[in-house]
């Protein structure tokens, strides 16, 4: 692929002037400077990898923001889900005050390197199945049903105070 293909251009040229409204639609809902560049930098992404579709859409910019709009839902949602797991894990009640967003890597900065936590992360997470880990991690299905068992009870372990 080189660098002067035309939808090169007109992806960077929709970059260059959307970037600042992307970002300042992502901030007011995210209320999170890391979180609303990391969203929009999602959306871009998604728009290089669908190029064709982003392009030929009459409204290419209208794409932009329905595509920012879904990345944002789905970073939400996973945040929610992680915030529930957190509380049940623990054997609490979801407070009512509890914070939207989470950034799960600072809240377990200690444990968040872990090959355990990744792996969890991705199951919990980004609701990867046992079958797909297996392929990912190259092993089978019992034997990676196995691994997260014990990074399960090895990150409870690592979490108790």
């Amino acid at each position: 692929m080189s660098p002067n293909e035309p939808w090169q251009s007109d992806l960077e040229q929709m970059y260059r002037e959307m970037y600042p409204t992307l970002y300042a639609y992502a901030l007011r809902i995210l209320k999170d400077r890391a979180l609303a560049e990391e969203a929009v930098q999602d959306t871009f992404c998604i728009a290089c990898a669908k190029r064709e579709q982003a392009l030929s859409n009459p409204k290419p910019r209208g794409w932009l923001m329905l595509t920012l709009k879904h990345v944002m839902q789905n970073m939400l949602r996973t945040q929610r889900k992680l915030q529930r797991l957190l509380f049940l894990t623990a054997g609490e009640e979801q407070p009512t005050d509890a914070p939207e967003l989470l950034d799960v890597d600072v809240l377990f900065g200690d444990v968040s390197d872990s090959e355990d936590f990744r792996l969890l992360k991705r199951l919990a997470l980004e609701q990867y199945t046992i079958a797909e880990l297996a392929q990912d991690l190259g092993i089978s299905v019992e034997a990676c049903k196995k691994r997260v068992q014990r990074a399960r009870k090895r990150l409870q372990k690592k979490l108790k105070v």
